[in-house]
Formats: structure tokens, C-alpha cells, sequence
């Protein structure tokens, strides 16, 4: 579990290092208990760098909710003899622990494995209730799990999953073991109903759904009553109270926000704009009777039956990711096959326990599918649904984990069936194979997802690599326009958190169709350059620091930048650029953020934008544009500059300062290793981006007649991105020379 990412991984995790190292808001819901967690975390655990201590924090997270489940198992094997229920705890605590969902959350810095942890917890202290029931500790421990699930929606709403299963769990209780006494039996039931009502509640919280808050309220109410004419009177009060204590947690939001950090997503510092955070406003709504890829239409059993076998596909690889793929189906059948005899050897041993894992599993399996209605997989049905926008943008396996780690519960459990019954009936030969083989199944996931899921492989500093070499390609003071998670939460991290190159502004163009970003940008100043962490070509380069803020815009600006159409064809000028407008064009918010910046800022400042912030984003400037490192500079009439080449890519290259960031300053990883080639998508995008200027210093070094330079740089390409194209550029290079490309 302890196999760590060095540094910052793709994805949401740079955004959660620097909320949490600057006390900001990230993304909504804003996430305020893990954020306030890994500040506290990052600034008492003085090991290693402030990302490496926030990816200990998930492994410590992961393993202590491996141990809560360990706990859970153990009570329910509590009829074997010791060797065998340890063995078997320990079995199910692994095989939740290490499968590839599991462990891949535990080794970046997000939200999932302090929700793990939340919902093991709050298993173990269910089966506690159920020990301590019938004296004055019983409703303390219920009071504790409902405080665990308030605060736990500060951290992610897959903790308040576990809700339906400790119902079930305590209801089963009641009605197969009630209690002696009348008067007793009507106060557990009550407070059963006031727990039940509670979750409710608080899902509706979470959600930030009104007619759910109504039901659950009246529900709490009714729940409140009984508990009254039971005899519990303090019991409701004190779980409304605890629950609103927990629930207090986003007033860090309020607070915060009010306060201007660094990072401060969707600025709720008022009422309106935190319940849109706590909604999630910002990213729309999706019914569950919706169609997700076609707008529209609706929901159909087919598609249904799309998104479970893409669960079942995130099922197959929880046990051995890093297996051929036939191997890894086998494996999967055989935990299938091991999870569906130990669930029924579960139930015949403590059926309430059962019915707690198997409604977990329920809820956070089959019930997300339905509920999440997800677009087509990220590597499925393609050839059904043909566009990116039709696809979900990344895998969502991590959604789903909980429900792979109850089935590796369930797999162990399975084992303990059939040693115990080989322990019955066989031999001490026999009894010694069997141990043999269980202790190989349970260390299966572990040796077969290492490479996968341990993060040590090519993509290891994958997302650090990308952001400082964005980073060092804009020269000092400089705007770069980004576009996605990985090109802006990546430099976020490295600017706010390692210190490196905060002279650069960088304006992220999805988010710059909302005001309170372009409000954040103009009132936030540009930063010194520092010379000792920028490349040393720069510093001959270093104008003045600029005054005033990132962005020059004022409330009045900001406000009237909606998107527009364009009356007739026209030509938008600033100074020597020159852009023209066609009739009919509508300009986004960003794109006005573009020209404005451009028309601000040049000559004197710089202006970028980000190799993977997409040619759509240009507006048709290409003739304006060059290419120097994995930055596209704005540079009026660039195709007139002397020193320039032609590229591949259809824009002018600037081939001696490329030349000297990739040969001398840009970061490659692991990228260049043995196993390179074997990346998780994020990771091989970030490659394809890296092997970008290779290919234009070889297209560069082919104009100048420079064969060995040329089939140097093209070989690190295809190294990067390969293709039988540019293999066959490669042949033809080394069989004809150079000069071969040039003939027609």
C-alpha cells in the first residue's frame, strides 16, 4: 500500500495539494474536511515533499480502513478457531486493500480513500452497536456513526453509501433478535427510524436537493415523535445536533471564500454561490431517465445494459490489472466464483453482518450505475458512439471501489469456506495445500496489480513533468492559455506549492467563461520573476515586473463580456496583429478573454498558449502563432520573422530556442525508460504532447540537411507517441537518406 507517487499524478490531485496547501477551495463541492485534513496533514508530517506527504495521507486513510474491515471479518468468523479467523480477517482486509481501484487511490492525494475509510469505520461500529445494545452505550455508538456521515459530506458523498446498509444491518437486528422488554423494543425501533430519517436528511444536504430535505425532515420528525413517547428523548435532539455539527464543516467554504486564497473555485462567499457549490451547479445535471450521449432522448435498457457491462469491465480488472487479458477474465471469474460462496458462507455465519456487506455492495455497485448514468466508457463501444463528447472523459472506476473491495471481503470468505471444510474432512497434506493455495489467491491482486496500480512505472511524474515544461516554455511574465484538468491543476501544484515559475499567468479557457474566475484574475497581481528557477536563456529576457493585476478588467468588463455574434466581416487589430472576424462568428467569453488579453499585453508581455489547449482555441490566428518548446507564442506576422521555420503543424517554429528547452531544461521522467510506451491514457496524452516538439526539431533538422540530428530527434518521437507513419519516415530516412522527404 505504501508504494507512493513521487510527486503530483494527473487529474483532480494537483487541485487538492494546492487547496490544501494554500487553505483554498477546489472544485465543487469544495471537498472542506479534506482539505482542512491534508493542510493539517501536509504542515505536522514533515516527510519528504508537501505531495508525497498528502499521498501518505491517502495510503494511511486506505490502510486504516483495510483495518476497520479487518475488524468487521474477524467478528464475523468469530466460530472458527484463532489461526483460521485471523487468517481470514487478514485475507479479507487484503484483498480489499490491494485491488487496483483500492490501491490506485491510495497512492495520490484525493477524496476516495478518507470515504473508504468513513464507511469501514462506520461498518465496524454497527457490528459495536450490536455489542453493546441493550445498555447506555448503544446509542452513543449510533450517535458516533451519525457524526462520522455529517462530516463525511465535507469529504465526498460516497461515505453517506453506507446508509441503506446500516439500516438494513440494524432492522435486521431488531426483528430477529428483539428485545425482552416492550418499552425497550418501541425506543430501538425509534431510534432506528430517527437514524434512517437522519441519512435522508443528510443526503438531501449533500445534494443540496430541497424535496428531498422536505421528505427526510417530515420523516425525522415523525422518528423524533416516537422517540419521545418511547422514552428516548435526548436521542433525536442530540443526533440533530451532532449531525449539525458535522454539516458545519462547509462554513470553512463561507469563511474561506471571504478571504480571497489562491484557489478559490466558484468563490462561495455568499449564499447563492454556496448552494450552487454544494449542488454542483457548475457542471450541469444529468436525470436518471436522461439519455447521457445524446442530449435529449432518453434513458434506454439498452443503454443500461452498456453501463453495467462497463462496470463489469472496472470489475474484471480489480485483481490482476498487469495480466494478459485473458489471465485477468480468469482471475476475475475466479473471485466471482470465491465472493459468491462466501457471501453465502457469510450469511450462514452472522447474517446481519451479511446482509450489511451485501447491501453495501448493492448501493455501491449496481445502485451508482443507475444513479451516475454515465456516458459511454472511456474504452468502450466506440464503434457505437464515435465522438469524444459521447464518452465519458477518463475511466470512473474509482466511483465503483467500494462495492470491489466488499467483493474481496466476500472472496475471502470464500477461502475460509474451503479450508475449513478441507480442515474437517482432509488430511494435514491436504489442510497444507490449501492453506498454500488461499495465501497464493490472497496476494494474487497484490503481485498482479503492482505495475498497474502502484504507480511507479513511466507515468510516475508524468503530471509535474507536463506543467514545469509548459511552464519554462513562456518566457518571463508571460499569459499561457490552458484549456483542461491536466494542463492547469498540474501547474497550479508547481507554481503555488514548489514555488516555480509564479511570473506566469496562467488563464485556463474552460473556466474563463465564468465570471468569478475573470473576477479572481483581475484582482490577483502578477508575481516576480525568479531567475534561479526559470531557464537561464530567460534571463537576459526579463523585462520590468508589470503593475497591476494578472488580468485588466474591471466589474463593468467582466459584466459585459457575453457571448457575442458577429454582425458582418471584419478585422479585430491590436497594433501589428491583425485577426479577422467572420459574419456569423459567435465569440464565448474566453474567446474575448483571449483577444483582450492579446490586445492588453503585446508587445510587452507575452502570450501563449498551451500545446494541448487545441487548435479550436486559436480563433484562426495560426499565422500569428510560434511554436518554441510546448508553447504556441503569439507573434504578429509570424510567418514574415526571419529565423523561423515552417512545422509540421502548419504554424512557424522557433527551432534554436526548442532546441534549447528540450535538449536542456524540460523534464522527461521515467518517459524515456524501458517501459515507457505502457501508460494509463491521461499519462500517453501527456506523451503524445511531449513527443510534439521532437517531431518539429526533426521536420527542422530535415530542412537544413542534418540527417543524424533529424533520425535522433524522430526516434525520441516515436518513442513518445509511435505510429506506423512515422515508423515508416524512420525507414525511409535510414534507407534513402534525408533528401527523400523532399522529392516529389
Amino acid at each position: 500500500m505504501i508504494t507512493l507517487a513521487p510527486t503530483v499524478t494527473l487529474w483532480d490531485a494537483g487541485e487538492f495539494i494546492t487547496a490544501a496547501k494554500v487553505l483554498g477551495i477546489p472544485h465543487p463541492p469544495g471537498t472542506p474536511l479534506f482539505v482542512l485534513l491534508g493542510n493539517v496533514w501536509g504542515g505536522v508530517v514533515r516527510i519528504g515533499g508537501y505531495a508525497w506527504r498528502l499521498n501518505l495521507m491517502s495510503a494511511c486513510f486506505s490502510a486504516a480502513g483495510a483495518g476497520c474491515l479487518f475488524l468487521v471479518a474477524h467478528r464475523l468468523l468469530s466460530g472458527e478457531v484463532g489461526w483460521l479467523r485471523v487468517g481470514g480477517a487478514a485475507a479479507a482486509a487484503i484483498l480489499s486493500a490491494f485491488t487496483f481501484t483500492g490501491w490506485q487511490n491510495s497512492n495520490e492525494t484525493e477524496v476516495y480513500t478518507v470515504a473508504t475509510f468513513s464507511i469501514a469505520a462506520i461498518c465496524w461500529l454497527c457490528i459495536r452497536w450490536r455489542d453493546v445494545r441493550g445498555t447506555a452505550r448503544a446509542p452513543h455508538v449510533l450517535l458516533l456513526i451519525v457524526y462520522i456521515a455529517a462530516l463525511s459530506i465535507g469529504n465526498h458523498l460516497l461515505a453517506l453509501l453506507v446508509g441503506p446498509a446500516v439500516s438494513v444491518c440494524i432492522a435486521y437486528t431488531l426483528r430477529c433478535a428483539p428485545a425482552a422488554d416492550p418499552g425497550e423494543r418501541k425506543m430501538e425501533w425509534a431510534e432506528w427510524a430517527t437514524l434512517t430519517a437522519l441519512w435522508i436528511v443528510l443526503v438531501g444536504v449533500g445534494l443540496g436537493n430541497a424535496p428531498l430535505l422536505i421528505i427526510g425532515g417530515l420523516l425525522l420528525l415523525g422518528a423524533a415523535v416516537a422517540c419521545m413517547v418511547a422514552g428516548s428523548r435526548a436521542f433525536p435532539l442530540l443526533a440533530v445536533g451532532i449531525a449539525a455539527v458535522g454539516i458545519s464543516i462547509y462554513a470553512f467554504l463561507y469563511i474561506r471564500a471571504g478571504l480571497q486564497p489562491l484557489l478559490n473555485e466558484a468563490d462561495p462567499e455568499h449564499w447563492k454561490p454556496l448552494l450552487a457549490v454544494i449542488r454542483r451547479e457548475q457542471f450541469g445535471s444529468r436525470g436518471l431517465l436522461d439519455n447521457p450521449m445524446v442530449p435529449g432522448a432518453g434513458r434506454t435498457l439498452k443503454i443500461f445494459g452498456q453501463q453495467l457491462l462497463n462496470f463489469f469491465q472496472y470489475c474484471s480488472w480489480q485483481w490482476g490489472r498487469s495480466l494478459p487479458f485473458g489471465v485477468m477474465v480468469g482471475a476475475a471469474l475466479l473471485f466471482v466464483t470465491l465472493g459468491v460462496f462466501g457471501f453465502a458462507f457469510a450469511r450462514r455465519r452472522d447474517a446481519g453482518i451479511a446482509y450489511l456487506l451485501a447491501t453495501l455492495w448493492l448501493v455501491t455497485g449496481a445502485g451508482l450505475v443507475m444513479y451516475m448514468n454515465f456516458k459511454a466508457g472511456f474504452s468502450l463501444f466506440w464503434n457505437e458512439y464515435t465522438t469524444m463528447a459521447q464518452h465519458e472523459v477518463r475511466e470512473r472506476d474509482y466511483f465503483f471501489v467500494v462495492s470491489f473491495q466488499v467483493w474481496g471481503m466476500c472472496a475471502a470468505f470464500g477461502l475460509v469456506r474451503g479450508v475449513a471444510r478441507v480442515a474437517r474432512t482432509g488430511t494435514i497434506g491436504v489442510l497444507r495445500v490449501a492453506l498454500a493455495g488461499s495465501a497464493v489467491i490472497t496476494v494474487l491482486p497484490f503481485v498482479a496489480n503492482f505495475q498497474a496500480a502502484s504507480r511507479r512505472g513511466a507515468d510516475a511524474t508524468a503530471a509535474r513533468d507536463i506543467a514545469y515544461n509548459l511552464l519554462q516554455s513562456v518566457e518571463p511574465y508571460g499569459v499561457l492559455f490552458g484549456f483542461g484538468d491536466n494542463d492547469t491543476f498540474p501547474v497550479w501544484y508547481l507554481q503555488e506549492v514548489e514555488g516555480v515559475r509564479q511570473d506566469v499567468t496562467l488563464i485556463n479557457l474552460s473556466l474563463a467563461n465564468l465570471d468569478w474566475y475573470l473576477r479572481q484574475l483581475a484582482a490577483r497581481p502578477v508575481r516576480p520573476f525568479d531567475p534561479a528557477r526559470a531557464p537561464a536563456v530567460y534571463r537576459a529576457l526579463a523585462p520590468p515586473p508589470p503593475t497591476g493585476p494578472a488580468l485588466r478588467l474591471s466589474e463593468q468588463d467582466i459584466a459585459g463580456m457575453l457571448p457575442v455574434q458577429i454582425r458582418d466581416d471584419g478585422v479585430f487589430r491590436a497594433g501589428a496583429f491583425e485577426l479577422p472576424v467572420r459574419k456569423g462568428q459567435v465569440l464565448q467569453t474566453a474567446d474575448q478573454v483571449i483577444l483582450y488579453t492579446i490586445a492588453a499585453y503585446l508587445p510587452n508581455r507575452p502570450v501563449s498558449f498551451g500545446v494541448s489547449s487545441g487548435r479550436g482555441s486559436w480563433l484562426g490566428m495560426d499565422p500569428h502563432l510560434v511554436f518554441q518548446g510546448l508553447a504556441f507564442k503569439v507573434v504578429p506576422r509570424a510567418d514574415t520573422m526571419r529565423g523561423l521555420v515552417r512545422g509540421i503543424q502548419g504554424t512557424m517554429v522557433d527551432s534554436a530556442r526548442t532546441r534549447v528547452l528540450v535538449d536542456s531544461v524540460f523534464t522527461w521522467g521515467r518517459m524515456f525508460g524501458p517501459d515507457s510506451l505502457d501508460l494509463e491514457p491521461a499519462a500517453q496524452q501527456v506523451a503524445v504532447s511531449f513527443s510534439v516538439p521532437f517531431l518539429e526539431l526533426a521536420s527542422a533538422a530535415a530542412s537544413r540537411g542534418n540527417q543524424p540530428q533529424a533520425l535522433d530527434y524522430l526516434r525520441r518521437g516515436y518513442h513518445l507517441n509511435p505510429s506506423p507513419q512515422l515508423a515508416a519516415v524512420i525507414r525511409r530516412i535510414e534507407t534513402e537518406g534525408v533528401q527523400s522527404l523532399f522529392r516529389r
